[in-house]
């Protein structure tokens, strides 16, 4: 098992986000969280990453393990160096930089050029749009360009676990479909996917299993074909009558 949280409970001030929630992540796997806005999905990531405390969060009770060691309360940086990686929602990339330069920043742990360079290659031969502009200011691409970015920079860091919160938001049905191709993509090659998503039938579409938040809470989990054809789950968080 490559990622195990067991009984996590967080609040942010008086205000209790997640109650007593347990999911896990093996080797190989895509997992999606799903579920309404404010049902904890972020909450969960933000926690397993390390940065709940910048956002005044706090974890009440439980463990997050990863990799067999226990990361509660680890900064972010020392994570990244783990193997834990976040694509955060919203890209935060560096616009006044360029294409290039943003994936050299997502590299500043890696002190062979080479291991760079090759790195590099493999990021340009999954988004060839960044090799084609990648002297071009990475505030000047469009909201789909800046996502392929925003997961380039964290493939540069070869990641063990690879965390996408909102990947699809704001990008055009196009650009949609080619973050979900590309997050395929890069599950076989081998990356390991945790995937927080509001599209909640694409994302069921690509993942091998699932969890459905439901205010701070884990409403269902199953394998995501189960989840696809479960009636509840079609009714109430994907839209279907």
């Amino acid at each position: 098992m490559l990622l195990e949280v067991i009984n996590l409970t967080v609040y942010y001030g008086t205000v209790q986000a997640l109650n007593n929630i347990s999911l896990f992540v093996n080797e190989g796997e895509i997992v999606a969280l799903i579920g309404p806005n404010g049902s904890g999905k972020s909450t969960a990531l933000n926690a397993i990453c390390g940065v709940l405390r910048s956002l005044d969060g706090e974890i009440k009770s439980g463990k997050i393990v990863f990799m067999g060691e226990t990361i509660n309360g680890m900064l972010p940086h020392d994570l990244v160096k783990k193997g834990l990686c976040i694509v955060p929602e919203g890209r935060r990339i560096f616009p006044t930089m360029t294409i290039l330069e943003n994936l050299e920043m997502g590299g500043y742990i890696v002190n062979d050029k080479k291991t760079i360079k090759g790195t590099m290659e493999k990021v340009f031969h999954l988004f060839s749009v960044l090799k084609e502009r990648r002297k071009q200011k990475a505030g000047t691409l469009s909201s789909g360009e800046q996502q392929m970015l925003a997961i380039g920079r964290a493939l540069m860091l070869q990641p063990k676990l690879l965390l996408l919160d909102e990947p699809s938001l704001g990008l055009s049905p196009n650009y949609v479909e080619v973050v979900f191709e590309k997050t395929k993509e890069i599950n076989k090659d081998g990356t390991s996917i945790l995937l927080v998503e509001q599209n909640a039938r694409m994302a069921l579409e690509i993942c091998h299993r699932g969890y459905v938040f439901k205010i701070g809470e884990i409403a269902f989990e199953d394998k995501a074909k189960n989840l696809l054809e479960n009636d509840e789950v079609r009714k109430s968080f994907l839209g279907e009558i």
